[in-house]
């Protein structure tokens, strides 16, 4: 059998995989894994953009606490089986909806995507939706001249994504029980907000978007503390 042609381009990227392989497999917390019997216990369900600048262990450790979703433009619609899965299967208290400053899928939404795959225009035409139910919802018109648009689309995009989780009567049953709490945050990786760049900021909690509100919920601490918005929307 004659051997797989391999680049150097791609040659040094899988030769970088064998370092992180052998990191995971030399750190495997085996003791705690066997003591929750080998079984996955989360405790948070992420729906999160894929962008790479855009990484899960923004939120902590992965392994066994986070039940990671990801796809273009952070969309409910795109993975909702999955999504349900982590909140109805595995009842995790805790859903972020994580978006991010200068996402691609935004502005390529915003974008003529004709030419794109079909399974691209697919799911850039879920994220185009979603922007148009949240814009007809608020009425908010995007600051064209600022260079805020895609920013103030990406947290609005996230506000809809919550709106849609509470639009299943089984999630919405959750966040009455206070059995589950929904948290919709923009990870401000340009330093829109000018307090440096890669803050996290709150803004949505179970629905709420006024970031006065949420920064009176003292039980969440510093997700509190950490309400602010691009967009100003009821």
């Amino acid at each position: 059998m004659s051997e797989v042609l391999v680049n150097q381009d791609y040659s040094l990227v899988v030769r970088d995989l064998e370092k992180y392989v052998t990191l995971f497999e030399e750190q495997f917390p085996l003791e705690d894994f066997a003591k929750g019997e080998f079984k996955q216990h989360p405790a948070v369900t992420l729906l999160t953009c894929s962008d790479a600048r855009m990484p899960v262990t923004v939120f902590g450790p992965i392994f066994n606490r986070i039940f990671s979703v990801e796809n273009i433009g952070n969309q409910v619609k795109t993975s909702a089986g999955s999504v349900l899965y982590g909140l109805l299967h595995l009842h995790t208290p805790v859903m972020i909806v994580a978006g991010h400053t200068d996402c691609g899928a935004i502005n390529s939404a915003n974008s003529n995507f004709v030419d794109e795959p079909m399974a691209i225009r697919n799911e850039l035409s879920i994220v185009k939706n979603s922007l148009e139910d949240i814009l007809y919802k608020t009425g908010f018109v995007p600051d064209e001249d600022s260079g805020l648009k895609f920013s103030q689309l990406a947290e609005l995009n996230v506000d809809m994504q919550v709106e849609y989780l509470l639009a299943h009567r089984a999630v919405a049953n959750l966040v009455e029980k206070k059995h589950l709490i929904i948290l919709g945050i923009m990870e401000d990786l340009h330093n829109v907000h000018g307090n440096g760049h890669a803050k996290l900021y709150t803004v949505n909690v179970n629905g709420e978007v006024d970031p006065e509100v949420i920064k009176s919920y003292s039980n969440l601490g510093f997700i509190a503390d950490r309400a602010r918005r691009l967009t100003q929307v009821k």
